[in-house]
Formats: C-alpha cells, sequence, structure tokens
C-alpha cells in the first residue's frame, strides 16, 4: 500500500507532477496523461471527471494499465449513461463535486453500491455488469480543485477491494488531484485565447472578403467556411431573400453529401419578417418553421440532428438567414451562440453592401465612349473633312476652297488614310463619333 509521506508516495506524486508540467496545455492530454499514469504506478481503474461549461454534464477521462477490459467496460458504461467521454454530473461525483468532500469505500459490496448511483446507472449496471466476478470492492473519489473553486472529481475503483484503501491514499490523491485542476484550468485558460484569437481572425477574413469582393456568392462561400471550422458543425447555408417573390433562396451552402440540392424557393413565413418578433426570439430551432417541411426529405438523407437558424437583418429588413446543420446533437453555450451571432451580423452586412454596390451600378450613368485621338490633318484638310460630313461632294469642295477637283480628291485619300476609313461615309460616322472637329 502506498501512503503520501513515504517514499513510494513521495515518488508517485513527483512523477505525475513532472509529467503534468511537461505535458501539452490540452485538456484531453492532461486527463488522459493523469490516469494512464496513475494506473501504470497504482492498481485499479483510474478515472477523471471534468465538468464542461454547462456543469450538468463532465468529461470523462479513464484508464487501467494492467485490466484494459476494465477500464473499456467503465468507458462502455458511461457511454450509455450519455454519450463517448459524457457523462452526466450527478451521482457520487456529484456529491463529491458539491461537498468539496472526499468519499472513500474501503470495502463495499456490489449491491451496496448500487444504491449510490443513479437509477439510470443502475439499470446499466444490472443489465452490464462488469468483466471480472467480485464481490467486493473499493472506491476512492477526491475533488479536483482549481484554486477555491471545485472543477472535477479524480477516483479509482479497487475490484476485489484489495488495495485496502485508506485515509493515507485520500491524501496523496488529492495532492495529485489539485496539481491536475491547476493543470487543467490553464489549459482551459490556454484554449479559451486560442479560440477567441482564431475567432477574431475569421472576423478579419471575412471583412477582407466583404471589401475586396463584388461577388456575393464568394463572400458568402467565406463566411460559411469559416461558421463550419469555428463553430465545429458539419454543414452550414445562407438563404437570401427575393424581395420580387417575398421568398427565400440558397445563397450559398457548404458540407452537404448531396452533389445536387434541389432548388428550393421558399415562402418567407410572416413571423420572420416582423422585426419586433425577431428581436424577441433571435434563434430558430426548428426547420420546419422556415420552410414548412419542404426540405425535411433532403435534411433526412443528410442525416442532420441538430439545426439553428439567425436571420440576417440589415435596416431593420430581413434579407436572409444563417443555417448550421450537425449529424448529432450538440449543446452549445453561450459564447458559441455569440459567435453565431457575430458571423449572422457580418453575412447580413455582406448581403446589404452587395445590395447598395448593385443600385448604385443601376442608377449610375454609363460611360462615354472611349474617344480616339484625331488624327494629324493640316489646316485646309480639317476644312475638307468639315465639309465632307456635311455631304459635299468634290466639286461642291473644289468650289468651297478653290482648288480643281483632282486636288481635292487628293487630299480627300490622304484624309481617309490617316483616319483609317474604307470611304466618305465611313469617314464621316468615324469623325462625328470621335467629334474630331
Amino acid at each position: 500500500m502506498t501512503h503520501i509521506g513515504d517514499p513510494a508516495g513521495d515518488q508517485i506524486l513527483a512523477d505525475i507532477t513532472e509529467m503534468l508540467a511537461h505535458t501539452r496545455l490540452d485538456i484531453v492530454t492532461i486527463l488522459t496523461t493523469l490516469t494512464a499514469s496513475l494506473s501504470r504506478r497504482r492498481r485499479g481503474t483510474w478515472f477523471a471527471i471534468l465538468m464542461n461549461k454547462d456543469p450538468s454534464t463532465s468529461r470523462f477521462m479513464v484508464a487501467d494499465d494492467p485490466n484494459p477490459a476494465l477500464a473499456e467496460w467503465f468507458r462502455r458504461y458511461v457511454t450509455t449513461l450519455e454519450r463517448p467521454e459524457i457523462l452526466p454530473t450527478a451521482g457520487m461525483s456529484r456529491k463529491v463535486i458539491d461537498t468539496g468532500q472526499a468519499l472513500l469505500l474501503p470495502k463495499v459490496s456490489a449491491e451496496h453500491f448500487l444504491t449510490h448511483i443513479t437509477q439510470t446507472g443502475m439499470a446499466v449496471y444490472r443489465q452490464n455488469p462488469p468483466p471480472t466476478e467480485t464481490e467486493f470492492f473499493g472506491l476512492m473519489l477526491v475533488p479536483m480543485h482549481a484554486g477555491e473553486a471545485t472543477i472535477g472529481t479524480l477516483g479509482v475503483i479497487d475490484w476485489g477491494a484489495v488495495q485496502h484503501l485508506s485515509e493515507e491514499d485520500v491524501d496523496w490523491v488529492q495532492a495529485i488531484a489539485d496539481r491536475a485542476g491547476l493543470a487543467l484550468e490553464h489549459a482551459v485558460m490556454h484554449g479559451a485565447a486560442i479560440y477567441r484569437l482564431e475567432r477574431l481572425a475569421a472576423l478579419r477574413s471575412i471583412a477582407l472578403a466583404i471589401t475586396s469582393s463584388d461577388d456575393l456568392r464568394l463572400t458568402l462561400e467565406v463566411i460559411l467556411e469559416q461558421a463550419t471550422t469555428k463553430l465545429a458543425v458539419d454543414a452550414a447555408g445562407v438563404l437570401l431573400v427575393d424581395e420580387g417573390t417575398h421568398e427565400m433562396f440558397a445563397g450559398a451552402v457548404t458540407g452537404f453529401h448531396s452533389t445536387s440540392i434541389p432548388n428550393y424557393r421558399i415562402p418567407i413565413d410572416g413571423d420572420l419578417r416582423d422585426a419586433a418578433i425577431l428581436r424577441r426570439e433571435p434563434i430558430l430551432t426548428d426547420i420546419d418553421r422556415v420552410d414548412h417541411g419542404q426540405r425535411r426529405s433532403l435534411f433526412a438523407r443528410e442525416g442532420f440532428q441538430f439545426y439553428l437558424g439567425k436571420p440576417l437583418v440589415a435596416r431593420n429588413k430581413l434579407v436572409g438567414l444563417l443555417e448550421v446543420f450537425h449529424r448529432t446533437e450538440l449543446e452549445p453555450d453561450q459564447e458559441w451562440i455569440g459567435f453565431l451571432e457575430t458571423m449572422a451580423t457580418t453575412a447580413a452586412i455582406a448581403v446589404d453592401h452587395a445590395a447598395m454596390h448593385e443600385q448604385l451600378a443601376r442608377a449610375k450613368p454609363a460611360p462615354p465612349p472611349h474617344l480616339a485621338p484625331a488624327p494629324e490633318l493640316s489646316r485646309l484638310e480639317r476644312w475638307i473633312l468639315g465639309l465632307v460630313i456635311d455631304g459635299a461632294t468634290n466639286q461642291e469642295v473644289a468650289e468651297k476652297v478653290h482648288l480643281s477637283q483632282n486636288t481635292v480628291k487628293f487630299h480627300v485619300r490622304r484624309i481617309l488614310q490617316k483616319a483609317g476609313a474604307a470611304n466618305r461615309t465611313e469617314l464621316a460616322r468615324i469623325a462625328t463619333q470621335q467629334a474630331w472637329l
């Protein structure tokens, strides 16, 4: 048996502390290193529980180096309760977190143990018992602290109660749990800082796309690429409003498996055009409310289980809808929702920018035609050119300029050559269009 203060206990604490100091600032890496290292140094199935931002659920990691089958059973047990590596913050772990006091059960029967877990956990345990037959086992669970806050728990299951868990064991495991808690707090802060920097970079990329391109589809594709990456969703799309028909249509989509998506024209729900309702209910969670089930078969083929829609509003008017989809359920926190709303605001600006650019293009008068420079003409040639434009014949020109007809013909040929015209008619047209006189 290992106790803190004993050489073996001191060594385990020193080894784990050293490993945590050199472990990458990543929650999963820290939890994996912690449980795996403990299971290699002390028999038992070691597990760590870290509360999520939503404290009703926790992240879970388990390891048992000598007996991985037990660790896998425990992992499946937790998966059945919620989903992979996530479990409800309930039962004994909830009690330890709430009280801040360690739980020590050195030797308890399986039947007595079941009275300490939730009804769901009890049913799962009875349907799928652990792969080792043991009448008794021990359990130790200590709170994991970060400063004054309790952020999770660290524990071990002693199958067969052969380790004789004691209060001395609680002491050294508690010391490790607190060191791990500080490492996890640093990892959370580090990850949050990187996360926010990446989102700021995404918004800068979108702003650059809006200001540097007049192609709305290209800008929307940039927005959707950033949305799927930074929100970690499988697919996204933007519906745009057609003011002429009062319908919405797909402006851009990404992440769909279908290679050909029908060109849906979706009538706009009256609520979506009401600014007061949009302010009161800014996030849509029901796809059918948007399209009245028109796209239901498409989404079923895609396997979407999660949907959020954020109306795009510019100048107090609906201009579109930003939609995100995922093929498993998501539990977005407020920061996630906040970034979705920021992306929607940016998309609304892009749509409004494109609409104003189009209006300006329609209102702007057509530019004057490009004027080619007039050929170098003598004073006499400019006089003759003016008479030719007026439709005068060679004889009439000769009479006006007091020259022979042959001389006038010579000058007319030179003018045609300089102007690059084939005949007098073309010469008159070119000179008039180019305003040579």
